[in-house]
């Protein structure tokens, strides 16, 4: 792996919301060794010319699904997308660690990969999960994916009261980490409380609504109720639970778009589509069904909920509330990597400032994992996780789509490299 000497660039991280002009990063051994307006050029560097251009740490997505047909395909996506690490948080935990190994080893094209394996659910699933139907399961359950070794131990939505605080319980009892949805029987405070990790989808955080708009915008159809249910009650003293445990939210508002939206066409994923296998395309729509049959105006309702949920972001930032961006993908709305920047700018949207955005996306998920002294800034001793913008992330979630290039784990990929990979990506996708 050649020694990288990053020149002229203006570094941007969620340590300091001031830009750092005229740096020089030098990268060696997948790590960043130096960063610094006199850092003097190694002999035996390869140069990296970022003058006029912004270096930001790498990306992460930190709700994602990996292990899908034609999913090892597409993980050279994230990277084109800058984003250098995912959170999966559901797959068979051998397929996992295959990659993430083949990835560290640099066999493999792909992000950094933290993993929760197979989730723990009480309905039937087509996606890898262990059945869990009473207490002694979920003790089963978290003992067996705690000997996995996995990074964090996700919870779905069919596990009944009983089953979730059991192995809530047994999660904490031996200090494995546990996030994912909160299932209807349960709240949000109950569930933060419980020490969920972070929350996903937004699940059970109800929409501001005044009455009339409680009764105006009722779900019209049974996918819309992840948008919902609308109240008029005070989420203070939710707000407040949330600050008090530390508790992360993950809104994936790039997927809620998809069923706020439906059936109307397209949606911002749709321009992606040419990169991804049919495989995985018709696996995805095999797993998540919209309903066949919905009200013609339907997209209305949704569309008005939708907006309400995207100005969550806002009210939860401002109430102190820690947040990650996540995805998702690999839904329509969310193709795999793609999908990130749709989600950035919605979070934007959605009241964050460009700093608050950039932090969500990069310094957040290090501070989440407990790696901030490996990852989620520019610094010395950080891996070499970096991304090279022609915009500045400070200007506006727009900047992510300026991708000019992207150094994982010490790799470079200039412009012209990712874009052979999208290439390849569009000129298999038929095939597979």
């Amino acid at each position: 792996m050649p020694t990288l000497y990053i020149a002229n660039a203006t570094v941007v991280d969620a340590t300091n919301r001031a830009p750092r002009t005229g740096q020089g990063i030098v990268v060696r051994g997948g790590v960043i060794v130096a960063v610094g307006a006199n850092v003097v050029r190694p002999s035996d560097a390869e140069v990296i010319d970022a003058r006029g251009r912004f270096v930001i740490p790498g990306l992460w997505d930190m709700h994602v699904h990996l292990d899908m047909p034609g999913g090892a395909d597409v993980l050279p996506a994230y990277i084109v997308s800058g984003v250098t690490g995912v959170r999966d948080l559901a797959g068979y935990w051998d397929t996992l660690t295959t990659w993430r190994r083949q990835v560290t080893a640099g066999t493999r094209v792909g992000p950094r990969i933290y993993a929760s394996g197979p989730y723990l659910e009480g309905n039937p699933q087509p996606i890898p999960h262990i059945p869990v139907k009473s207490a002694a399961d979920a003790v089963r359950g978290v003992d067996s994916l705690r000997r996995l070794g996995v990074d964090v131990i996700k919870f779905h939505t069919g596990l009944t009261r009983e089953t979730f605080f059991a192995a809530a319980r047994r999660a904490r009892e031996v200090g494995m980490p546990f996030a994912g949805h909160v299932p209807r029987v349960i709240s949000a405070i109950e569930a933060s409380d419980s020490g969920m990790r972070s929350l996903e989808h937004l699940l059970t955080i109800p929409t501001p609504c005044t009455a009339a708009e409680s009764l105006a915008l009722v779900p019209r159809h049974v996918t819309q109720r992840v948008l919902g249910p609308c109240s008029s009650a005070s989420l203070e003293p939710l707000w407040r639970t949330l600050v008090k445990n530390g508790t992360w939210v993950t809104p994936t508002y790039v997927a809620a778009f998809e069923i706020a939206e439906w059936p109307l066409r397209p949606v911002p994923g749709d321009a992606y589509q040419q990169y991804l296998p049919r495989s995985l395309k018709d696996y995805v729509a095999s797993i998540f069904p919209m309903p066949d049959s919905i009200p013609a105006d339907s997209y209305r309702t949704g569309r008005a909920l939708f907006e309400k949920r995207v100005a969550l972001a806002g009210e939860m930032q401002r109430a102190g509330i820690k947040l990650l961006a996540g995805t998702d993908a690999p839904l329509r709305n969310s193709p795999p990597g793609f999908g990130l920047a749709e989600e950035l700018a919605i979070l934007e949207r959605g009241g964050l400032t460009p700093f608050d955005v950039l932090k969500v996306a990069t310094w957040e998920p290090a501070n989440y994992f407990g790696i901030l002294d490996r990852a989620g800034s520019v610094a010395p001793g950080r891996n070499a996780d970096l991304v090279i913008l022609d915009r500045s992330p400070l200007a506006g979630a727009a900047a992510y789509r300026s991708v000019r290039g992207v150094v994982a784990a010490g790799r470079y990929f200039g412009r012209p490299a990712l874009d052979s990979v999208l290439a390849a990506l569009r000129a298999a996708a038929p095939s597979r």
